[in-house]
């Protein structure tokens, strides 16, 4: 097994300085042993606090230690488009769709699904803030404009159902007469 600390014996390094100390033993116990050995107070029987502050605490020295500098990527930007999840078969597909500007196919339903929420929503808003001053006729065809917009709402909802993985969830379709009975609801 290989030293990852730097073999230069004249550099102090936190973790070589924490590992000598004590021998044997879990990374918290040597960490708590360390924190022992600057003189620090120890509070009762040690817990995960403790530990992810002894954690911090050796992060930060190594960074000040430039043990973070030099790293290769450091100053380049991240890579998102790793595709390892992605089923082989299917990564030629989605690579082409992605360069295209587009997103496969449940995605692509789901941000109209979203859209159409809003839609939908914004309308209600304001069929609700002029109900009230509405005659009985114009009520009726509202009722029934509002109706026809959930029930395409609710086969949106089915078909991303039938078309989205297991891994993205499913969506729970409307209960459309609870939803009808919010339209004429005062705000």
């Amino acid at each position: 097994m290989t030293d990852p600390l730097p073999e230069d014996s004249n550099t102090a390094h936190p973790l070589r300085e924490a590992s000598s100390q004590v021998i044997g033993g879990t990374l918290f116990e040597r960490l708590i042993e360390q924190a022992r050995a600057a003189n620090q107070p120890q509070r009762g029987a040690p817990n995960q606090n403790d530990f992810e502050t002894l954690v911090d605490r050796l992060i930060e020295q190594a960074r000040a230690d430039g043990a973070f500098d030099n790293l290769p990527g450091a100053g380049k930007p991240l890579r998102y488009d790793d595709d390892a999840l992605t089923p082989e078969d299917m990564r030629a597909g989605f690579r082409l769709l992605k360069n295209a500007g587009f997103a496969p196919l449940w995605i692509e339903a789901r941000r109209d699904i979203d859209a159409e929420r809003a839609r939908i929503s914004a309308w209600l808003q304001n069929a609700n803030r002029r109900w009230s001053r509405l005659p009985p006729a114009i009520r009726a065809r509202l009722r029934a404009e509002y109706r026809e917009m959930l029930t395409n709402l609710q086969r949106q909802i089915a078909s991303y159902n039938l078309i989205a993985p297991t891994a993205a969830g499913q969506i729970e379709g409307l209960r459309i007469e609870d939803e009808v009975r919010k339209l004429g609801e005062q705000a």
